[in-house]
């Protein structure tokens, strides 16, 4: 069969000249519209805090007893677990509001002057979780549960019921925040912002807490002491945002 070279040079000129007008299509064509890879960009992160005043509290309280008799330490236990309940619900505690967190018992081993064994005593823990919808019953609270018999009390944490609306303001000003900064850095460099590119946005809340470790007293030991002493202070909501925006000429 005789090879029609003049065909086969035709095919292979069309070939090259397709490739060639695809890699300048895709490189905007040298004098067209111009892609996203000469895009010029500037990234800044905004800050917006909102500072709120709790409304409520959240409180681990427990019963300690110890004894060389398990059942003694039980029962004893038992009794005080149940008075503490009880001072709770007087208290306005609702049931719902309290949820019993840990339950043990366990054995510690019980040495005397000298070093030497002594046999063990066994412990006994229960702890509730309650949670204070009325701040300003605090130290009433607290005076009433140690008279009952708790005698651990590991901190109070205090947080927002709601704060929705926190954060929905502190993530606008997190966004004015960023804009002006880029507006700022653009205006430097003789240019303009233009639309945001990218949004990454990060939400923060540091709680107040405080401190009051209560611990191993038997309880009882407040008995017509006037009321714990608790300020709720303040808590902070925070939201970052890291944007990214177009520069224009």
């Amino acid at each position: 069969m005789k090879i029609n070279r003049r065909f086969y040079w035709v095919a292979a000129s069309m070939l090259v000249l397709s490739v060639l007008l695809s890699a300048s299509s895709l490189n905007g064509g040298g004098g067209g519209g111009g892609g996203t890879a000469d895009q010029h960009t500037i990234t800044v992160t905004g800050s917006g805090r909102v500072t709120l005043k709790p409304d409520v509290a959240m409180i681990n309280i427990g019963v300690h007893t110890e004894n060389a008799d398990v059942e003694a330490a039980l029962a004893e236990n038992n009794i005080k677990a149940q008075a503490l309940r009880a001072t709770l619900e007087e208290q306005g505690i609702l049931s719902a509001d309290i949820q019993t967190t840990s339950f043990s018992i366990y054995q510690n081993p019980v040495y005397g002057s000298a070093g030497e064994s002594q046999g063990f005593k066994y412990m006994v823990d229960n702890t509730v979780y309650i949670t204070l919808r009325d701040l300003s019953k605090m130290g009433q609270v607290l005076t009433a549960v140690v008279n009952s018999g708790a005698n651990n009390i590991y901190g109070i944490n205090f947080d927002v019921s709601d704060r929705s609306a926190a954060l929905s303001q502190a993530r606008l000003a997190a966004m004015a925040d960023a804009r002006s900064q880029a507006e700022e850095l653009a205006q430097a460099l003789g240019s303009s912002v233009g639309q945001v590119i990218t949004i990454t946005c990060n939400t923060n809340t540091y709680p107040a807490s405080y401190s009051y470790p209560y611990g191993y007293g038997g309880g009882g030991g407040a008995e017509g002491a006037p009321s714990v002493p608790v300020s709720s202070g303040q808590m902070t909501v925070s939201v970052d945002v890291y944007n990214t925006y177009a520069l224009e000429k």
